[in-house]
């Protein structure tokens, strides 16, 4: 493997892509189908690929079901992601790096990470010291 090459998300209205926009998200193409449109939107390496669709059920949050649980994105700076939207507290990971929780329109939970400045070794010899 080489990478990931995008994350498919299916979401309930167009309006819900303002969310990845105000992430730094740009629309680079949009298809439309006889049942959805789908919406494909990059931010530096990071590719989505956004189902709009008002007719798919909402995903049970609790109890969580096996799977993909959320996805992480890492931004500059976490303080200006949290002055744009409504965050859980700001936290540590077991690396010891900010991030925080937000939902996206359809409540769905975004884990944010502040960038890292550490390197390599020191984020597997904290992740060994857990």
């Amino acid at each position: 493997m080489i990478g990931i090459d995008h994350i498919a998300i299916i979401v309930s209205k167009e309006e819900n892509l303002n969310f990845y926009k105000k992430l730094g998200f740009k629309e680079i193409r949009r298809i439309t189908r006889a049942y959805d449109f789908v919406v494909f939107m990059k931010n530096g390496d990071v590719i989505l690929e956004i189902f709009v669709d008002p007719n798919h059920p909402d995903r049970l949050t609790k109890p969580e079901s096996l799977g993909i649980r959320h996805i992480a994105l890492t931004v500059d700076s976490l303080d200006d992601v949290v002055k744009k939207f409504d965050c859980e507290p700001v936290k540590k990971d077991w690396f010891g790096r900010r991030f925080t929780f937000v939902k996206d329109m359809d409540n769905q939970p975004i884990e944010i990470n502040e960038i890292c400045l550490k390197s390599e070794e020191d984020i597997v010899n904290g992740l060994e010291s857990n």
